[in-house]
């Protein structure tokens, strides 16, 4: 995806990583299957750590970062598909925050009968709304900062964007 704003590339960048621990994390279901029970390898529990530092903080961070960016892109003339999105980060909340809260006793313990199932759930759930929600913005918000923001604009989000992650 080409952008020339700061805000957008931010953003790109920011949907990259994650579409990597996404495909990580797929990768950990695909090697574990329904009806097994995974003992965590090193590069399985590496994706754990990182799904469970993402789901605490950086990815409420993300959407809070553009959330402040809709009402402006809205105005500009993208109402419905800023309304999708938002709608899409309601829908994942509390689907991210019941996995976060699986990560640690996973790191932990290991997996039960138990604990694996719903964690797949959930994780899978995750994926699939993620992914999509990603392949959207990059058709729609991404672009739009380099069409609807002014300079100014940019510069002021790009950089509560890049306070926010630290």
């Amino acid at each position: 995806m080409h952008t020339d704003s700061l805000t957008g590339r931010i953003l790109h960048d920011d949907h990259h990583r994650v579409m990597e621990l996404l495909d990580r994390l797929d990768a950990l279901f695909a090697r574990h299957g329904e009806d097994s029970l995974p003992v965590l390898t090193a590069e399985d529990r590496d994706t754990v750590a990182a799904l469970a530092a993402e789901l605490d903080g950086a990815l409420e961070s993300h959407f809070a970062a553009e959330e402040a960016l809709f009402p402006a892109l809205a105005a500009a003339g993208g109402h419905e598909w800023t309304a999708d999105l938002l709608d899409d980060h309601a829908h994942m909340r509390p689907i991210a925050r019941r996995l976060g809260r699986l990560c640690a006793p996973a790191l932990r313990e290991g997996f039960d009968w138990d604990s694996w199932p719903v964690f797949r759930g959930f994780g899978e759930e995750l994926v699939r709304a993620l992914v999509l929600h990603i392949q959207k913005e990059e058709t729609t918000l991404v672009p739009a900062t380099d069409a609807l923001l002014s300079a100014e604009e940019d510069r002021i989000f790009a950089a509560a964007m890049a306070m926010a992650a630290g």
